[in-house]
């Protein structure tokens, strides 16, 4: 049945002149993996974007940290100084969160081996602050990007966020995770 309805929209886009064929194809080929994450995975990164908000918003070291699981904290290099630094930037500008979206160009990846089964969601989202006495934007967006492990039966204490990278103007993917053992923190160009 899928065949036919492929065959079909493909002639029907070959005949009105269609030049996104090759989308349309793509599309209805990930449309499981689209369902899938959408679904699924969006739940688990809300909840976590919806707790790092929490956290800037009331200075709350311990609740930032507490979002990484016990695996990821020990492999982080200084995990605890830049923990602080996310806060003591943060603290620098006296505004408030005003509102907060997952952006596009989320993923996940998940393996499977014996019964046991390990997944990471790939998110991406943007905070924006504004004074809290004018209600304006005075201070640039922050770009989080993030790897968060919902589930993990390979490994024990490790379901949380493993990456963490923030940043004003976004950040460079190549300065995250530099040692490529799949944990770390990038804040603020450090």
């Amino acid at each position: 049945m899928k065949i036919k309805v492929l065959m079909g929209i493909l002639i029907l886009s070959l005949l009105t002149g269609c030049t996104s064929v090759v989308e349309t194809v793509q599309y209805i080929h990930d449309s499981g993996k689209i369902d899938n994450y959408i679904y699924g995975d969006a739940k688990v990164v809300n909840k976590y974007i919806e707790k790092i908000v929490e956290a800037l918003n009331t200075n709350d070291r311990e609740l930032l940290a507490s979002l990484f699981p016990e695996h990821a904290r020990s492999k982080i290099d200084h995990f605890d100084e830049k923990i602080d630094r996310i806060i003591r930037e943060n603290e620098t500008w006296p505004s408030s969160i005003i509102r907060y979206k997952l952006n596009e160009d989320n993923n996940y990846q998940s393996r499977a081996d014996m019964g046991k089964i390990y997944r990471e969601v790939y998110a991406n989202t943007t905070i924006e602050f504004a004074d809290p006495k004018e209600g304006e934007v005075h201070r640039p967006s922050l770009k989080i990007g993030m790897v968060i492990v919902p589930v993990d039966d390979f490994h024990e204490n490790n379901v949380g966020i493993s990456i963490l990278a923030m940043g004003y103007e976004g950040f460079n993917k190549e300065n995250v995770d530099k040692e490529k053992d799949g944990y770390d923190i990038y804040a603020f160009g450090h």
